[in-house]
């Protein structure tokens, strides 16, 4: 396969799990075919398989080997790192150590949460407590959380 048809291909398959992905049914952009409730569960049934879920407003959750789900999100200005907020509300982070990562492919995720291998690998967040200037561990609350931009900030 040439270079261009590869490209082609991936563009392709891109746009269709992008489509997949986020399709709500509602609202949906003229052209584009919603998906059936049947398939969105098909859907939500092979995520779910694969250890996380995609809600339809974009946000990813991934589940923890005690069953516990985990929102995951990007820092934005840490390349390869991926944020996470346990039900608790404790941040921890991920560095997959490469340049970039797409948590809006499917495929992606199922390769790097899908094993469980991802909770021996992450790290707790601490910050300086304000009081005692001592180290903390960073809890947030969800909507903190999603504001989040970086930890680097």
């Amino acid at each position: 396969m040439s270079y261009a048809g590869a490209l082609g291909a991936g563009t392709i398959g891109s746009v269709a799990g992008y489509l997949i992905g986020s399709s709500s049914g509602q609202g949906d952009a003229p052209g584009v075919t919603p998906i059936s409730a049947g398939e969105r569960r098909d859907i939500d049934s092979l995520r779910a398989e694969a250890q996380f879920r995609r809600e339809y407003d974009g946000h990813v959750w991934v589940r923890a080997r005690s069953g516990d789900w985990w929102e995951a999100r990007l820092d934005a200005q840490v390349p390869g790192t991926v944020l996470l907020r346990n039900p608790e509300g404790y941040v921890y982070f991920l560095n997959l150590n490469i340049q970039q990562i797409d948590l809006t492919d499917d495929y992606v995720m199922a390769a790097v949460f899908g094993d469980g291998s991802w909770e021996a690998n992450v790290q707790r967040v601490q910050a300086k407590d304000d009081a005692s200037g001592e180290p903390v561990d960073l809890q947030m609350p969800m909507d903190a959380f999603r504001d989040l931009i970086s930890l680097m900030s």
